[in-house]
């Protein structure tokens, strides 16, 4: 079975950089797991006691709003893994996991984690070699979000044209963070198409109240006995000039 594992995790983002003893050693003390569709892999608010590699399947990431629907907050595709932040700062599960079909994962338990830990330096080189590719992915898209938002905010959207929407599916984190700016992207393109929309009703908004006003004071003018006085008299001009020609 460790042979197994050993070959699926090999295949993963997270343990790229394992050596191959490294890898031997986790799937020593590894489980294969299956769960069906629908079924949770982890609740939120549950203590954080274990990580899991998704081999096979699709899980989605959840939690519960204000009004008590479930709200998903991603998608998790085989061999990206799940739950190994939340080992370190010992902190209980901040969303839910379930499974969209039926799925295959290696888990790895926080005390067997920490037990290689402390034997293994070749693993925990891997666990901060990991943490860190973690660490540059999340620097490099909020330091791209804050900037787009703060041109947003000024309804600065020179960024677009520069920028185009990513269409591959995430093997890395960097495809992942290039993934989430490209969600953003479209988002902002969205936000300025409604933009521009808004200000063409505007404009013709405007252009019709200006037609309306415009119409309203003729109405009025033309309805006023003074008006009704200067026709009259124009149209006695008229006549006389008609019968002296």
């Amino acid at each position: 079975m460790s042979g197994d594992i050993l070959q699926k995790l090999s295949k993963t983002e997270f343990f790229k950089e394992f050596s191959e003893d490294a890898l031997n050693a986790i799937a020593e003390k590894a489980v294969l797991r299956h769960f069906a569709v629908n079924e949770a892999l982890m609740r939120k608010g549950d203590p954080a006691d274990s990580f899991f590699v998704i081999v096979d399947g699709h899980v989605k990431i959840v939690t519960t709003g204000a009004r008590g629907e479930e709200i998903i907050i991603n998608k998790i595709n085989p061999g990206e893994t799940i739950g190994e932040l939340a080992l370190v700062d010992e902190q209980p599960r901040s969303a839910g996991v379930v499974a969209l079909d039926n799925v295959e994962a290696v888990e790895l338990t926080k005390e067997a984690l920490f037990s290689l830990l402390d034997q293994r330096l070749d693993v925990s080189l891997g666990i901060l070699r990991a943490f860190s590719s973690r660490l540059r992915f999340s620097t490099t898209y909020i330091e791209k979000v804050i900037d787009w938002s703060q041109k947003t905010a000024e309804g600065d959207y020179s960024f677009l044209d520069a920028t185009q929407p990513i269409g591959n599916s995430a093997r890395n984190d960097d495809d992942k963070a290039a993934q989430l700016l490209s969600t953003f992207y479209s988002m902002v393109h969205s936000v300025k198409a409604r933009e521009d929309g808004l200000k063409q009703q505007v404009e013709k908004l405007t252009f019709q109240i200006d037609q309306e006003r415009r119409k309203r004071e003729f109405e009025e003018i033309t309805s006023t006995d003074f008006y009704a006085k200067l026709k009259e008299q124009a149209q006695t001009i008229r006549k006389k000039r008609s019968q002296d020609s």
